[in-house]
């Protein structure tokens, strides 16, 4: 398998991972729901609505632009670790805070218009719970780079 093809594998399996996290998170904070909403026609064609329970779908399962978050997420997550491991950096508590504020900004370049008030902020600045997000691409990016060696 070539480089770039385990890489975007890897990637797809960070986003699984990072989706069963957060369901995990939805079931114990939102009893056991995660309602948003989706543009994805395919999706809403499909389910004849416009709202998902992200809780109760598998990563497959959910609209485009949440599988898209997922990996893009996962991507600067593993962006991160693969920089860190080539310049010997310890992956440590300061790796994960310092990884997670890079998927932050990455997140919020991409949704700072639509984002919820409390998720506007520069990583520092925000709730442990929201960060905890972050942290979740982050530590399963590691998961899954430590079950490849």
């Amino acid at each position: 398998m070539e480089n770039s093809e385990r890489y975007e594998k890897m990637i797809a399996e960070i986003a699984f991972l990072v989706h069963e996290k957060f369901r995990e998170l939805y079931r114990k904070k939102n009893n056991g729901t995660r309602i948003k909403f989706t543009k994805d026609k395919n999706w809403i064609k499909k389910h004849g609505t416009d709202r998902a329970d992200l809780a109760k779908l598998n990563y497959s399962e959910i609209p485009g632009e949440w599988q898209k978050s997922r990996w893009l997420g996962s991507k600067a997550a593993l962006d991160e670790l693969l920089d860190a491991i080539k310049t010997d950096k310890p992956l440590d508590k300061n790796f994960i805070e310092y990884a997670s504020n890079s998927v932050h900004e990455e997140w919020l370049n991409r949704n700072r218009r639509n984002a919820e008030e409390e998720h506007k902020h520069s990583y520092k600045n925000l709730s442990e719970d929201v960060k905890e997000k972050d942290r979740i691409f982050v530590r399963a990016a590691m998961e899954i780079f430590e079950s490849k060696k």
